[in-house]
């Protein structure tokens, strides 16, 4: 059976954030989904585990000096040995554990691209205390969709977004990269261009699945990546 066609929409159509902390009101048919966590979500991890261990070891180093201290069955040179152990493992352990418990459930959390009949989302889903984020581009506001790297014998993988309408930076992904950071051309017919960055092997299934989706699959460019200036 074929499926339904997309619906219309505006010329004038303007992608505006999307709100995460409320359910969609409805559901977009041809709804696809690429997921861009890469290995940095388990870096993350392995540093939370990290910290946590040393401000157990932090608590442990603590309450021994505390208890000997009390007993008085330590001296001066102990005590200062201990307290400057303790100290040490105060500043890696719980003191990590301020900028490791603000930022962990944005890093740790489902980021992808979603693509379907009424658009791109750019998106970093709900989790603990982090809200989500995400960016919704329409059809008709994108100019280009390819790929993009940048370095020399390791090289960095990016997906361009030229859109024809502007956007200002609170309207776009905070992860996103502009052409002058990559220090990239910039296209001067586009309005808006920023970058995602994107594993190597995940560049590909982006592309294709933004042909399958999109009303004119010509959206994606298959032509040489930017070469840096």
């Amino acid at each position: 059976m074929a499926s339904p066609e997309p619906p219309d929409v505006p010329p004038d159509a303007r992608g505006v954030p999307s709100d995460l902390t409320q359910p969609p009101a409805s559901v977009s048919h041809l709804r696809r989904y690429v997921s861009l966590r890469g290995p940095n979500t388990r870096m993350w991890m392995t540093a939370a585990y990290f910290s946590g261990t040393l401000t157990l070891g932090f608590l442990v180093v603590a309450g021994s000096m505390f208890w000997h201290v009390l007993r008085e069955e330590t001296t001066v040179g102990s005590v200062a040995l201990w307290a400057s152990a303790g100290l040490v493992m105060f500043f890696i352990g719980p003191g990590s554990n301020v900028f490791l418990v603000r930022g962990l459930p944005q890093r740790i959390t489902r980021q992808g691209i979603s693509a379907d009949s009424d658009g791109i989302t750019v998106l970093q889903e709900r989790k603990w205390w982090f809200p989500g984020e995400g960016t919704f581009i329409a059809w008709p506001e994108i100019r280009r969709i390819r790929e993009v790297h940048t370095g020399g014998r390791r090289l960095t993988y990016f997906i361009e977004f030229a859109l024809d309408t502007p956007r200002t930076a609170p309207e776009l992904p905070s992860w996103a990269e502009t052409a002058e950071s990559l220090d990239l051309d910039a296209d001067p017919d586009a309005a808006t261009q920023f970058y995602v960055q994107v594993p190597r092997n995940r560049k590909e299934h982006i592309l294709r699945m933004v042909e399958r989706t999109a009303p004119l699959p010509t959206v994606v460019e298959r032509t040489p990546p930017l070469r840096r200036r």
